[in-house]
């Protein structure tokens, strides 16, 4: 994690990432299958050393703690994320070795390498994802699994729709508990119909409406892939998006290369990452490129709205919305109708909480948020 990122949790003293882990044995589960979709059993995490960068309260490292790794060193810079981390090992007693550093990733240094390296969650609020993923490939050892999260301007837009409700409502002048007051009754039907939300409300809100780390440029697989492609091939990802029906004795030689379809089912796919409750045919990937582009430019205009309060980027927004409904009903209505629906809601002279919490096409819409990638060192 970068200062810039690390600032604003340092400033006002949160780690906006906790959990509700009260049902153990369904947090299991999660982790579980999450690891079983990325090709990692936990057998294989058994007696093997394993880094973590960012791993806020601790919640997830704890399954990871379960499986008795060998060593177990969690780099967190916030510094109340790194206490509560502390706290969560001891209160669920973990036995395996480990070490939490409270530094960022930038001033890690280690003369032994990693079997597993795992950076979840921390890639989508920092300026320099580059230099966090050249980082990580110092420490993952050859052969070595490397997992990462991804959050793309596709799988967030529904976010950074949410985000512009969120900042329309507020302004510059509202504390963080008072802007995350007003904001609740908004996102809270959208929020209780999200099935598996085992997150708090108020932690989302601050992390996804509010945190200036999240309406900065995002990267995605591919570009992720462009910064690991010399020494990482894809292994598996979450959701499963990839299908390889080449014969593996085919795979020698300059044929051994799993990026480059990753990177193609991608592109044919990228449009199911905008809603959860659908998989869509694949499409053609000029198609989704254009697509992820108008994603891109609103993106840019909503954080140009945060920065001037200028509403003619509201309308520009608006513009790019009109393009973005007409190539997304083509695919699916229901996300045609929604959008539809956020465009007359920004149409509203005088926007309220309750417009938003009603909004009945859009309040049911989330995308597939975090793509997980996993990653095996040659």
């Amino acid at each position: 994690m970068t200062a810039s990122h690390l600032e604003f949790y340092a400033t006002h003293a949160i780690s906006p990432v906790r959990q509700d882990i009260t049902n153990w044995q369904r947090h299991v589960e999660r982790r579980h299958a999450l690891s079983m979709q990325l090709g990692i059993a936990p057998a294989m995490l058994r007696g093997r050393r394993v880094v973590e960068v960012g791993p806020g309260g601790g919640y997830n490292a704890l399954y990871t703690a379960s499986l008795s790794p060998s060593e177990y060193v969690l780099i967190e810079g916030n510094p109340a994320g790194a206490a509560e981390l502390q706290e969560n090992f001891a209160k669920y007693k973990v036995t395996c070795t480990y070490k939490v550093l409270e530094q960022p990733l930038e001033s890690f240094e280690s003369d032994e390498t990693f079997d597993f390296a795992i950076c979840e969650g921390v890639l989508s609020g920092v300026p320099n994802p580059e230099q966090i993923l050249s980082k990580l490939v110092e420490l993952t050892a050859s052969g070595g699994v490397l997992t990462i999260t991804c959050v793309d301007h596709a799988s967030h837009f529904p976010e950074t729709i949410r985000r512009l409700f969120a900042q329309i409502l507020i302004n510059a002048e509202h504390s963080i508990d008072d802007a995350v007051k007003i904001i609740d009754p908004a996102m809270r039907p959208h929020l209780e119909s999200l099935g598996g939300m085992n997150r708090r409300y108020d932690d989302w809100i601050i992390d996804n409406l509010l945190h200036p780390g999240s309406i900065i440029p995002l990267i995605n697989l591919p570009e992720a892939v462009a910064v690991l492609a010399q020494d990482f091939q894809f292994l598996s990802s979450s959701p499963r998006f990839t299908q390889d029906w080449r014969w593996y004795k085919s795979l020698v030689g300059e044929e051994f290369d799993f990026n480059i379809n990753a990177i193609t089912s991608y592109w044919k796919n990228m449009h199911s990452l905008l809603d959860c409750r659908f998989v869509f045919p694949e499409r053609e990937e000029v198609q989704n490129q254009h697509l992820y582009d108008s994603f891109t430019e609103a993106r840019s205009f909503v954080k140009r709205y945060e920065e001037t309060r200028d509403t003619v980027w509201i309308e520009r927004f608006t513009h790019v919305m009109m393009e973005i409904i007409l190539d997304v009903r083509s695919f699916s209505p229901e996300i045609g109708q929604a959008f539809t629906e956020v465009v007359e809601l920004l149409q509203k002279p005088n926007l309220s909480a309750s417009d938003v919490a009603n909004a009945s096409a859009f309040g049911p819409l989330f995308g597939r948020g975090q793509q997980y990638i996993s990653f095996v060192k040659v």
